[in-house]
């Protein structure tokens, strides 16, 4: 197996830099998925028994790397998966934040297999000087490689555009000292309201005129009457891995979507076209 990924682009690198950074607030460590076309970041839940997804972030490579070159586990699976750490990488990725003429990404083994960062930083009108940083990986074999497979969910109730989420950010975090729970529900009118409920404080805040993508109708259980008069469906959900999403990832241009599951789940769709995809996946909390 070989990997090796240059970034020259400034713009480039500091996304890459951001997309490090909110990943490291999910969890502390990630599978990173090496194919022809795109990279992958996966985060699963940290609990025990089958894996659950929380992240599944997709980076194409024309948007970041001037050069990219991959040799997989074989000609016929021509892809790498790696686990390793996401504190660790982020640190590492601390140093575009300097003035960073190119960014080298390479698979390499130091007694260990190693992700290893080579980044050339300028020192002066002339001399430039070199940073390495190696993060130690696992490389998982084959065999494994379905535990790590794309999410797909086809049956959400409603799927809304969502609001600014600087705004919703600003609103969420005050909830947060109030609940650790968070209920996220929308209706077909384009409504989205985002509550905390606890024994000494009920807040609300409502975001209207929101376009909605998609809402079905008569086939949705497990609704409160309040919430089929209203035609609304809704989920409860960590408040804290939701503003984990809010305070990552805000690239320009992002289009951010907002899908139900009635009781269920919620999942938080945000894509910045040719650049970033990044999906979220909330379980139901009980209260």
């Amino acid at each position: 197996m070989q990997f090796r990924a240059l970034i020259v682009d400034n713009a480039a690198m500091k996304d890459f830099l951001n997309v490090v950074l909110s990943l490291s607030k999910f969890s502390k460590t990630c599978v990173l998925r090496l194919t022809s076309t795109k990279i992958y970041f996966i985060v699963s839940e940290e609990e025990n028994g089958p894996r659950q997804p929380l992240v599944w972030c997709e980076l194409p490579i024309n948007y970041y790397f001037r050069e990219y070159n991959i040799v997989g586990v074989s000609s016929s699976y021509n892809e790498i998966y790696l686990e390793l750490s996401t504190v660790l990488l982020a640190r590492s990725c601390t140093v575009i934040k300097q003035d960073i003429i190119s960014f080298k990404i390479k698979l390499t083994h130091k007694e260990t297999p190693c992700l290893t960062l080579e980044m050339e930083m300028a020192a002066g009108d002339i001399a430039t000087r070199q940073c390495v940083h190696d993060i130690p990986v696992e490389v998982i074999s084959r065999k494994y490689w379905e535990s790590y497979e794309e999410p797909h969910f086809t049956d959400f109730h409603v799927s809304i555009q969502m609001p600014n989420l600087k705004s919703v950010r600003n609103i969420v975090e005050r909830m947060k000292s109030m609940s650790h729970t968070l209920t996220v529900s929308a209706n077909k009118d384009g409504k989205l309201n985002l509550s905390i409920n606890t024994s000494t404080v009920k807040l609300a805040a409502h975001f209207p005129n929101l376009n909605v993508n998609s809402f079905v109708e008569g086939n949705v259980t497990n609704c409160s009457n309040e919430e089929i008069k209203s035609n609304s469906v809704s989920s409860t959900i960590d408040i804290k891995k939701f503003i984990m999403f809010l305070s990552g990832m805000q690239l320009n241009n992002c289009q951010a979507v907002c899908n139900i599951v009635q009781g269920k789940m919620v999942k938080l769709y945000m894509e910045q076209p040719g650049a970033l995809l990044l999906q979220i996946f909330l379980t139901e909390m009980t209260i």
